[in-house]
């Protein structure tokens, strides 16, 4: 197993990133500076009302948001990965694409996301994250 692969959506898989509007993982980079990838889904109802419902209003179930919780170590020099992820931090409206795929059969997801910065901790074990 190699150091890059991370238990992520209940399998074993690897988690690349790259520029925006990125559909394939051809072009990206693995993301190997980045620790403890969790992914959460958030599901709810979604308006699917359209014309021919009559003013009816239907919903259906649909995927509201994907959000992924990682660390970056601050090490420096810093790798491809983690500088692409920090210039899109710094810069909102510079999105980037991430692909969290299960290398066993290669299903995952793929997408553009804004990174959002976190909490910074200066304790002990925790001051250079």
């Amino acid at each position: 197993m190699s150091n890059n692969q991370y238990m992520t959506m209940g399998f074993e898989g690897v988690m690349y990133v790259g520029p925006r509007g990125a559909t394939s993982t051809t072009g990206m980079t693995v993301a190997g500076s980045v620790k403890d990838p969790k992914l959460t889904y958030s599901y709810d109802e979604v308006d699917a009302s359209l014309r021919r419902h009559k003013g009816l209003k239907v919903v259906q179930k649909g995927m509201l948001d994907i959000g992924i919780n990682f660390t970056l170590p601050n090490i420096k020099p810093r790798s491809a990965d983690a500088a692409l992820i920090v210039s899109s931090m710094m810069d909102r409206r510079q999105p980037i694409s991430i692909c969290m795929l299960d290398e066993e059969n290669g299903e995952g997801f793929i997408g553009d996301f804004e990174i959002l910065g976190g909490d910074k901790s200066e304790e002990n074990e925790n001051a250079q994250e």
